[in-house]
């Protein structure tokens, strides 16, 4: 990875988990909590990361492809895109949001802005900055974590769907027909 990249892209990172931090403090009462599933999950991800990084002499870690100026500078690109999307679902789903799956108190279905786009606008973007962070790292490491995250943001998007079908019933399900879930206009 150059180095441009091999700073910009843990930046990047820290960034978006300051606006996380910052912003966690000005959300909405919970009404309705589900899927406690999703802090197990999260911290088993994290776990491995901490756990399986400094096995540098691993397999994990040899180098997929050579060092590319080009691939350097799309992963970089795709990480501020990932990050500025992502950051712009978290301000605008406000105090509905949750690290958790949560129906607040006044919660409000969000479908402007990112969520005109894809109903998991912040999974979109993480997992953007998260592939191209992998791609940057030529590593199989990285993408052994990618699937790890999947794997944990699939079960949780099934759930946040059918709590916001309970809660909005009349209007959820022309939502998922109108807007993908991830990938827009495919997935």
């Amino acid at each position: 990875m150059i180095s441009f990249a091999r700073d910009f892209i843990p930046a990047t990172w820290l960034a978006v988990l300051a606006v996380w931090v910052i912003l966690a403090f000005r959300t909405k009462r919970t009404l309705e909590r589900s899927g406690g599933f999703a802090r197990l999950a999260v911290t088993a991800v994290v776990l491995v990361a901490v756990l399986t990084r400094p096995l540098e002499h691993s397999s994990l870690h040899d180098q997929m492809w050579a060092p590319s100026s080009v691939l350097s500078f799309v992963a970089v690109v795709l990480v501020a895109i990932g990050a500025l999307f992502a950051i712009w679902a978290r301000i605008t789903i406000g105090a509905n949001w949750s690290g958790t799956v949560t129906f607040k108190q006044g919660h409000e279905l969000m479908q402007s802005g990112p969520y005109n786009v894809v109903r998991h606008p912040i999974y979109s973007g993480l997992l953007l900055m998260g592939l191209a962070s992998a791609l940057a790292n030529d590593e199989p490491y990285g993408f052994l974590l990618m699937a790890l995250v999947v794997a944990v943001f699939i079960p949780k998007i099934v759930i946040e769907e059918k709590l916001m079908t309970e809660h909005f019933p009349d209007v959820y399900p022309q939502y998922r027909k109108r807007v993908k879930a991830i990938i827009p206009f495919i997935l």
